[in-house]
Formats: structure tokens, C-alpha cells, sequence
């Protein structure tokens, strides 16, 4: 018997403010488009755009609508709001139904379901086709055990795989993301914080799924097929958002961009009539001139690269399937072209050595104008390190690692100690050995959205340029608005002032303070700031490799010394993850009294 039910598919919170910019999620608005489009009654939520505890928020949702089902989902950094989710949906109401899907549960699925523990059903892999016969069986009162691409909860905490969903062939036949139904428009506040994406009206689309290569550090969520959209296709759904939502920036999400430059000269081609930005990510081995001519006068602002490393041995390892001799070649025709671009190193491979590490940072010291950034692997479930790790037990506890925020790990052939030193320079290089704006005067403060306003002059061209609505500590970077240049965002003294006088009144009212996350941010603070280097404030990482590092005069701590001295106040140094973190320490240490994000100390006196 037919039984009509009423789904919400919500999307978790992921920023810290209400009116913080973010990268505007696609798999959740494509699960919803596809449900709507086979008839099924669904609401949506974007919990980034609601003030107001989740479980008020929520509750009303539930109970306006009479919610039967919800789906959500996520990737494995996202846990902990996706763990607070779910706990408020059966606290609120333990009959409903609740659906997981994302990298999340892909990535290792056992472990996702007993660390979320209230979840009935995760979604493996690709979710459009999954989720419309899960709502098909779930109507038709049919068990969902036939149902391809599951992990169903059983009893006595065990759990039944179904045999995997097929890879949807045409993606061309997929609806358009519900970009309506999770209120694309309210995100058009702020910038996205992040790559360099620094226009609000920013458009996140996919013209590709997955990626034909499969390097050891990633993991590809929506299958291991490479799928491309026909630009016809891509064009046709660019067009109709423009003219929706005015947009004036185009981010092109896919894992891989293209790697076909027919393609990329025909995208090219097509985009110029739109007059618009757009960002993409590349490879290195698949660029000439005559290319990356074209991809700057179609109106690309930035082409991120792969890099990885500056050692052969380690690209192989990793299974890059490129050169240090391409990058080499690539990068200095784009700086030559003064296209912007952006690249990382990555640090920690299996293959790594001290001296491949150390060679990697040469070159990065021997090209400072490019601007690489300089990161260490993080070993997300799914991936062929992952795997590896558990396999030869580095990961002992799957579930405690994803509780724990997947922590850095040494898979490398370092010690533990030389991967510190490593991890010490990564974190000195940014500011002390590359070229920094010449000058940076700080225009204003704007205290409830904790950003600010700056002017710098060009270390290039001596020309100087404003940014507006700058979130300090994020990993993104600033470019010259003249000659592309690319800079780490540099904290004006005034800024550094006003986090001083915040930090005495923070040890003055909670003797021990604690910061947690380091990264180079953290580094450079902990070089400026006095205050920081007292015997009463306790830096923090989750990474053991990171607890073998002195910040100036600091030792960095495991969480587990907040219990020992008793911290009650913890600011949170890294603001890309500030919710995530913030979400950790309140599970994990319900005793604290106070979590701040380090943006909130910008000003001169603590509300």
C-alpha cells in the first residue's frame, strides 16, 4: 500500500556566523532537485542561513511540515555537524527516519555509521538514483535491503552492505542543483573565504564527476568513472543562474577541471560572452602557450594546480602521473602569461623522506613569487592511504579517528621528530621567506562580522590595491588588483594589538587559556604576540606529529591537557574549521565554559 511521506533534506551548518561566506555545497541540492523531479513531497533547510540553536530550528521544521524522513549528508571533516544533527533529530523526535550520504559514509562506511550512531541509513557513493529508491521502498512499504548502495543499521550494532549502485553514465540527464531550496541568494553576503575566491555573487557548478587518476591522498566520493558534462549542457545551466541570480563569478567545482585541451578551448570560447570571472582547477601537463592564452582572455582569475611535491620519486608514489620537469614548465608560463595561479605542496607521503621533503621546500624557496602554499597530507577515509594506514594499523580505531577530526599522522619515512622539523618550516616559510606587501594599512573594523578592511602596495608593480571584508586566518590569499601578484594576507600591527589586550583579559578572568590548531597562522602569532608566550596559555593540535613542536617558548599539547590544568577557555586558531572544532570540544569536553574564534579578538576590548 502507497504511504505519501514527507522528506526534509537539510544541510548541516558549516560556518561559524550566520552571514559567513562558505563554498556552497552541490550534493545535497542535486539529491533534492532529483527527488522533487520523481514527485516525492520535499522540503529543504540550509541551516548556514537560519540564526538560532539547531534544535529550535529544527523542531519548528519537523513539526510544521510532520517530517517522516531526513536526509543529510557531508564529507568526513564535516562529522561533527553532522553528528550534532542527527542527535538533535532523535532527540526531537526518534521515529523519523534518518539518511546519511556524502564522503562522510562513502569513505568508510562501518565506522561512519557507529560514530554518527543514530543514523538508519547511509548512502554509498553516487546519491541521485539511491535516494529515489530509497524514498520508492520507504513508500512502498518495501524492505531496503533490495535497494542498491546501502549500509542499513541492524540489531546488536551491526550493519548489512548492499551491493554497490551503478555510476550514473549520462550526467547530462541529471537535474540542475535545488539551488532555490537551500537559498543560494543568502550566501551571496561574503566571499567564500577560500581560494582566492573573492567576489560575493560566486556560482559553485560541476561540468565533470570524478577524475580519471587515482593519487593515493584522494578520495572520489561520487564514484571512480570520470564523467563529463556536454558544454552544451553546462552553458545552458550557467545561462539560466546568470540571469537568476546575477552572478559574476563562476567557480568550476569539479575535481578535475579538464584534461583535454579541446575542451578547455572550447569552454574558453563559449564563456566570453558572459562576461564573467571563473576559477578552475588544472594540471600541469597538459599546457601550452597558445592555451593559457586563451584561458586568460576568457576571463579565468585563477588556475589552481595540483603540485603535490618537488620530488619524482614522491609524484610517483602518490600517482600523480607528472613531473617536476612539467610543473616547472607550466607554472612558469602562467607567471610569465600573469595569469594568477595557486598550488600546494602537499607533505607526508609514504615515499616522503627528510630529504625529499627538504628538496620540495628548496623549491619552494627558489621560486618564492609563485606563492605555493605549503600543507601536510590529511589521511581522509576512502583514500589509498587511508586504506594503507589501517591496514598496516597506523589507524588503529577507525571511528575514534573520525572523532577525533582525522589528525595528521606520519605514514612517511621519517621519524616522528623530523616530520616536526618538516612540519616547523612549513609553517615559517609563508611569511618568512617569501615577498610581502610592501605596506598594509588597515582601513576599518567591522566588529560583528569580524573582517576588515585593507590597502596594500604591491611588491611587484609598487601599485596599491584595496580589499574589502577580509576574514584574517583563513587559507586563502589576496591578489594585486593590477598585476595578479599573489600574497599571504599580512595582520596589521593595530590587529595584533587588539588580540594582545583580548588574550590578558581572557588569562585575567580564566588563568589558563588554550589555542587550539596550529597552523602557520598560529605559528606567526605566537612570534608577534608577547602575550601568547606565558606559562598559563597551552597551544593545541590533535596531531601527535604536531605536539613534537615549541611555538617560541610553548610546547604544543594534546587536547588531554585541558582536563589536566583545567582550561576553561579555548580560542580556536584556525576559523575555516572554526564549527567543527568548536563541536569537538564541546562532545568531547562539555566543561568548558567559553570557545571563541580567533577573528573575535580583532577588536580592542571584549564584549
Amino acid at each position: 500500500m502507497l504511504k505519501r511521506l514527507n522528506y526534509l533534506v537539510v544541510m548541516p551548518r558549516i560556518i561559524n556566523k550566520i552571514g559567513d561566506g562558505y563554498s556552497f555545497p552541490l550534493g545535497l541540492p542535486y539529491i533534492s532537485a532529483t527527488l522533487k523531479k520523481a514527485g516525492f513531497q520535499i522540503y529543504t533547510y540550509n541551516l548556514n542561513h537560519y540564526e538560532g540553536k539547531i534544535e529550535y530550528l529544527l523542531n519548528e521544521q519537523i513539526s510544521v511540515k510532520q517530517i517522516d524522513v531526513i536526509l543529510t549528508g557531508g564529507l568526513s571533516f564535516q562529522y561533527y555537524p553532522l553528528k550534532q544533527l542527527v542527535d538533535t533529530i532523535k532527540k526531537i523526535n526518534s521515529k523519523i527516519t534518518i539518511i546519511v550520504g556524502g564522503g562522510v559514509i562513502t569513505g568508510d562506511p562501518k565506522a561512519a555509521m557507529q560514530a554518527l550512531e543514530y543514523v538508519d541509513v547511509g548512502c554509498i557513493g553516487e546519491g541521485e538514483v539511491t535516494a529515489v529508491n530509497i524514498c520508492k521502498a520507504l513508500e512502498e512499504n518495501q524492505p531496503l535491503e533490495k535497494v542498491n548502495g546501502l549500509i542499513l543499521k541492524k540489531e546488536n550494532n551491526t550493519f548489512l552492505i548492499t551491493p554497490p549502485q551503478n555510476e550514473i553514465v549520462n550526467i547530462d540527464e541529471i537535474a540542475w542543483p535545488d539551488y532555490d531550496g537551500f537559498d543560494l541568494e543568502y550566501s551571496f553576503g561574503s566571499t567564500p573565504g577560500v581560494s582566492g575566491l573573492n567576489s560575493t555573487r560566486t556560482l559553485f557548478m560541476l561540468g565533470s564527476r570524478s577524475c580519471p587518476y587515482q593519487c593515493s591522498f584522494c578520495f572520489h566520493t561520487v564514484g571512480e568513472k570520470y564523467r563529463q558534462r556536454s558544454l552544451d549542457s553546462f552553458f545552458e545551466e550557467l545561462e539560466y543562474n546568470i540571469n537568476r541570480y546575477k552572478i559574476d563569478y563562476l567557480c568550476v567545482a569539479d575535481e578535475l577541471f579538464s584534461y583535454n585541451n579541446k575542451r578547455v578551448v572550447e569552454f574558453c570560447e563559449k564563456i566570453k560572452k558572459f562576461n564573467i570571472k571563473w576559477w578552475a582547477q588544472f594540471r600541469v601537463d597538459s599546457f601550452d602557450g597558445e592555451v593559457l592564452s586563451k584561458i586568460k582572455k576568457s576571463g579565468c582569475k585563477t588556475m589552481s594546480f595540483g603540485l603535490e611535491s618537488a620530488n619524482n620519486t614522491v609524484l610517483k608514489s602518490m600517482g600523480k602521473r607528472i613531473t617536476v620537469e612539467q610543473i616547472d614548465k607550466t607554472l612558469k608560463q602562467a607567471y610569465e602569461a600573469g595569469i594568477s595561479f595557486e598550488g600546494a605542496f602537499i607533505f607526508g607521503d609514504e615515499a616522503e623522506t627528510y630529504q625529499t621533503a627538504n628538496e620540495t621546500l628548496d623549491y619552494f624557496l627558489k621560486y618564492p613569487e609563485y606563492k605555493i602554499n605549503l600543507n601536510t597530507i590529511t589521511v581522509f577515509p576512502g583514500c589509498k592511504l587511508y586504506k594503507n594506514a589501517v591496514k598496516k594499523e597506523f589507524i588503529r580505531d577507525q571511528v575514534k579517528y573520525l572523532q577525533n577530526g582525522c589528525p595528521q599522522i606520519n605514514l612517511t619515512k621519517m621519524t616522528n621528530q623530523e616530520f616536526a622539523d618538516i612540519i616547523k618550516k612549513i609553517m615559517e616559510y609563508p611569511f618568512s621567506k617569501t615577498k610581502t606587501m610592501k605596506s598594509v594599512k588597515l582601513l576599518n573594523i567591522y566588529e560583528k562580522d569580524a573582517r576588515i578592511d585593507i590597502e596594500g602596495k604591491c611588491d611587484v608593480c609598487d601599485k596599491t590595491s584595496e580589499y574589502s571584508k577580509i576574514k584574517l586566518f583563513m587559507t586563502n590569499f589576496l591578489g594585486c588588483s593590477h598585476c595578479g601578484q599573489r600574497y599571504n594576507v599580512l595582520i596589521p600591527q593595530e590587529i595584533l594589538n587588539n588580540i594582545a589586550h583580548q588574550i590578558e583579559c581572557l588569562i585575567e578572568k580564566y588563568n589558563n587559556i588554550a589555542i587550539w590548531g596550529i597552523n602557520y597562522h598560529t605559528f606567526s602569532l605566537f612570534n608577534s604576540i608577547q602575550q601568547l608566550n606565558t606559562n598559563t596559555v597551552y597551544p593545541i593540535d590533535v596531531s601527535e606529529i604536531k605536539q613534537e613542536l615549541t611555538l617560541n617558548m610553548r610546547k604544543v599539547n594534546s587536547p588531554a591537557i585541558i582536563n589536566e590544568k583545567e582550561i576553561k577557555a579555548v580560542i580556536i586558531a584556525i576559523p575555516a574549521y572554526y564549527n567543527q572544532i568548536e563541536l569537538q570540544i564541546q562532545y568531547q569536553y562539555p566543561q568548558i565554559e567559553i570557545i571563541i574564534d580567533i577573528c573575535d579578538l580583532i577588536k580592542g576590548v571584549r564584549q
